[in-house]
């Protein structure tokens, strides 16, 4: 018994160099923006190692 692959490695090509949107224009509104949500996110990380932390020590105490 042969066993047939056919190679589809072209048709496949053209789905791969589909990344999506750009990003968006580099303006002072935008990175005000890019600045807050970076703000938001290191805040709720911060919350999310301390609080654990905090949290087993006043158990502990």
């Amino acid at each position: 018994m042969i066993i047939v692959v056919k190679d589809d490695t072209e048709k496949g090509k053209d789905e791969d160099v589909d990344w999506g949107n750009p990003p968006s224009p580099d303006t002072p509104e935008n990175r005000k923006k890019a600045q807050r949500a970076q703000l938001i996110i290191g805040i709720v990380a911060l919350i999310g190692i301390f609080l654990p932390g905090l949290l087993f020590w006043w158990i502990k105490s």
